[in-house]
């Protein structure tokens, strides 16, 4: 009951994300653009805060293109020379925008999220992990985002077509999602490249 009432007060917390008037950035292997920067709206009070795109990349199973997507950090941050860690663990702000090239149901990305968290986060934490992945229950369509977004102090939050879809406070999981594309076992080594730019 608990959980359920932390993601209702979540969505309606949720903070807005926005491209400002800017240039793109090009994913190469499908075309997709991305705003170079965004800016992420505090919703308890705080400034705006702008982030940079640091890549983009595409994400494949087979031969089909799953989605496009952008990796974004807080603009003024330096993640140093082991982007990797920092992108998994430092307390800034970050965001991934996912864009589907494809119908997928939603059962694939639960299930997706639950094997890659559970890569980095072998056991425990299984109210967080359920919590989180019991997030998506609508299948994403062709063309639609899929965002999530951190900040300091308000965990991470999900939105689907921009719809909120609730938050996750947990660090430890908080990390190991964020391991899905940066840690040492990522769902692609090319996406963590690409999304961190090298």
């Amino acid at each position: 009951m608990r959980l359920t009432a932390l993601v209702a007060l979540a969505v309606l917390l949720a903070p807005a994300v926005r491209a400002l008037p800017a240039e793109v950035i090009v994913e190469k292997d499908s075309g997709q653009e991305f705003p170079a920067t965004l800016t992420l709206n505090d919703a308890l009070g705080g400034e705006a805060v702008t982030l940079r795109a640091t890549g983009t990349g595409l994400r494949k199973k087979a031969w089909f293109k799953v989605y496009a997507a952008c990796f974004y950090v807080r603009a003024d941050v330096d993640p140093g020379d082991d982007p990797y860690t920092s992108f998994i663990n430092d307390d800034y702000e970050k965001v991934i925008v996912m864009r589907f090239l494809r119908d997928v149901g939603a059962d694939k990305i639960a299930g997706a999220f639950r094997e890659g968290i559970r890569k980095t986060l072998p056991e425990g934490h299984d109210d967080a992990v359920d919590a989180f992945v019991g997030l998506f229950t609508s299948p994403v369509q062709n063309g639609q985002e899929l965002v999530l977004r951190y900040a300091p102090g308000q965990g991470l939050s999900a939105e689907q077509g921009g719809r909120p879809l609730g938050r996750l406070a947990d660090p430890a999981v908080i990390a190991a999602v964020w391991a899905t594309w940066f840690g040492d076992e990522p769902i692609s080594k090319d996406l963590k490249q690409g999304l961190a730019g090298l």
